[in-house]
C-alpha cells in the first residue's frame, strides 16, 4: 500500500476532472441540465468539481475526495490512480477568459415577497424578525417562479445570488440554482454589527438557522455561505474582512455534521491556526434540521 506522495503528484491529481475520472473508470452517469447522476446510485449527483450522495449523506468537493469517499482508497491511493492514466485535467480555458460581469435580473423579481416569506418563516422556521430584517436591507428578494432569492452583497453591490424553490418541482425535488455569471467565490453573507469574526456555513438556510438559534448571542460577526464546501469561498471571504478593514478575531466552523463538513473543518482549522479558530456543528446533520427539531420540542411542550 503507498504511504507517500509527492506534492508534484498530488498537484496533479487536483486538477483532474472529476466528469473524466469517473466516465473513464466506467460509472455509467446521465446529463441533467448541470448536473450529472449516477444511473446506478441515482442519489449521487455531480457539479463540476462537487458530488452530493444524498442517500449516505455524503457530499464534498475534489475528485480525491471522491475516490476516498466512493472507492474507499486511501489519500496515497487516490493520488496515484489520478496520476497513472492521464484524465483529462479541470478546464482553466474560461477562467483565463474575460469573463462576463454579473448582472443582477431585476425584471425577474416581484414586488410581491409573501411566498418566500413564508416558506423561510413556515417550512424553514427563520426568526420573523429575521426574515423581516433580510427584506428590508434588500438581502432577499422573490422571483417570477416564487423561488426565494438570496443577494450576494459585497460594498452594497450585487455580485451574484442563489435561488431557492418553494414548492416541489415535477419530480418531488425542490430547485436549488446560482445564477449565472456569480463572482466564482462569493456567497451569501450577512453583516450583523462592525464585523470581527466570521462564521462559515454550507448554505444560507444553514447560517440563517444559525441566527435564529442564537439570536442576541451573535455580536460584531460575518455569516458566510460557502454554497457548500469551497476552500476558495473561506479564502476569499476572509481576505475580504481584511480588505473592508475589518479586524479578525477568530473565525468558526458550523458545517454540517457529517464526515464531509466534519473533515472540512477539521482540516482548515489545523491548517489556519487553532488558538484564533474554533468549530460548533449542530447536533443534528444540519443547523436547518437542527432549528426544526427545537421547534418541534417547544411545540412538544
Amino acid at each position: 500500500m503507498a504511504k507517500h506522495v509527492s506534492a508534484d503528484q498530488v498537484e496533479v491529481a487536483l486538477n483532474v476532472d472529476l466528469i473524466d475520472y469517473l466516465e473513464r473508470k466506467g460509472e455509467p452517469l446521465n446529463r441533467e441540465g448541470r448536473y450529472y447522476r449516477h444511473q446506478v446510485h441515482d442519489s449521487l449527483v455531480i457539479k463540476d468539481q462537487m458530488y452530493a450522495w444524498n442517500s449516505r449523506d455524503e457530499k464534498g468537493a475534489g475528485v480525491i475526495n471522491f475516490a476516498k469517499m466512493f472507492y474507499g482508497m486511501s489519500f496515497p491511493e487516490a493520488v496515484l490512480d489520478l496520476n497513472e492514466q492521464g484524465y483529462k485535467v479541470k478546464d482553466n480555458v474560461q477562467e483565463q477568459k474575460p469573463k462576463e460581469p454579473y448582472q443582477y435580473p431585476f425584471h425577474y423579481e416581484v414586488n410581491d415577497r409573501k411566498r418566500a416569506k413564508d416558506y423561510l418563516t413556515n417550512e424553514r422556521k427563520i426568526h420573523p424578525k429575521i426574515v423581516h430584517w433580510l427584506d428590508n436591507k434588500d438581502l432577499i428578494a422573490q422571483d417570477k417562479l416564487g423561488n426565494v432569492v438570496f443577494k450576494w452583497k459585497q460594498k452594497g453591490e450585487i455580485v451574484g445570488a442563489d435561488r431557492q424553490g418553494t414548492s416541489p418541482m415535477k419530480d418531488g425535488r425542490m430547485f436549488k440554482g446560482i445564477d449565472r455569471n456569480s463572482h466564482g467565490s462569493a456567497g451569501f453573507s450577512v453583516d450583523i454589527g462592525k464585523p470581527n469574526s466570521i462564521y462559515l456555513f454550507e448554505s444560507q438556510i444553514d447560517a440563517l438557522s444559525y441566527w435564529s438559534i442564537k439570536k442576541g448571542k451573535l455580536q460584531d460577526t460575518r455569516l458566510v455561505s460557502m454554497s457548500g464546501l469551497k476552500r476558495q469561498t473561506m479564502i476569499d471571504e476572509i481576505k475580504r474582512m481584511g480588505k473592508e478593514g475589518h479586524k479578525m478575531n477568530h473565525i468558526t466552523f458550523c458545517t454540517d455534521n457529517d464526515k464531509a463538513g466534519r473533515e472540512f473543518a477539521n482540516k482548515y482549522q489545523r491548517l489556519i491556526n487553532k488558538e484564533v479558530t474554533k468549530i460548533d456543528l449542530p447536533t443534528n446533520k444540519d443547523w436547518n434540521r437542527e432549528i426544526k427539531k427545537e421547534n418541534d420540542l417547544v411545540i412538544e411542550r
